[in-house]
């Protein structure tokens, strides 16, 4: 979540999208935040509410920020060197919308393989409604992130998610609309029980 070429407008939507997600964060949390940005500004907002958080992304710089975090640059393929039930929430912020059609099913197969029982999976994304708005703010008017939005391979509908988590053995008990109906914040949950969250 954040590039290097995000500028004033690109970072407050960014904040914008922290504060929707933050409130879901349980305390004490085990936290993988995948696709993270360089900046990990989300892991950042949340470091006193979690017990360890760990961000990674292809342009992180691998480094410590604060006691309780980690960054790791990743690129992801098939799997995780993470053991089973490792992680009480995974967070993917602006980002599935990046991922190829053919590898998101692969990726969440392995997110819930990392998952204790009961844990869950925070999922931003941009609605439909939102692309021809950034199309036209990143191509016409060029005020935000032109490379990030040409990047975008599908704008995900609710059903969109929720037939995700079926297909990949999950349950996707809550969903919303934010920043004027253009975002939606899934919660999937692994069945089990386990993380309180």
């Amino acid at each position: 979540m954040g590039t290097k070429d995000f500028n004033a407008l690109d970072l407050f939507i960014c904040r914008w999208r922290s504060r929707a997600v933050r409130k879901l964060v349980p305390s004490g949390a085990t936290v993988l935040d995948f696709g993270c940005g360089h900046q990990a500004m989300f892991l950042r907002s949340v470091q006193h509410d979690i017990k360890y958080g760990l961000g990674i992304d292809y342009d992180a710089t691998p480094e410590r920020p604060a006691p309780n975090l980690e960054l790791r640059q990743f690129r992801f393929e098939n799997r995780f060197d993470f053991p089973d039930a490792s992680f009480d929430l995974v967070t993917i912020l602006a980002v599935l919308e990046h991922i190829p059609l053919d590898r998101v099913d692969v990726l969440f197969r392995e997110f819930s393989r990392i998952l204790v029982p009961g844990g869950r999976i925070l999922v931003t994304t941009p609605t439909p409604a939102a692309k021809p708005v950034l199309e036209f703010l990143a191509f016409r008017l060029k005020i935000i992130s032109a490379a990030e939005i040409a990047d975008h391979r599908h704008y995900y509908t609710e059903q969109d998610l929720m037939k995700l988590a079926a297909r990949n053995g999950l349950t996707c008990p809550a969903y919303r609309r934010f920043l004027w109906g253009f975002n939606g914040v899934a919660v999937m949950q692994k069945p089990g029980l386990g993380a309180a969250v």
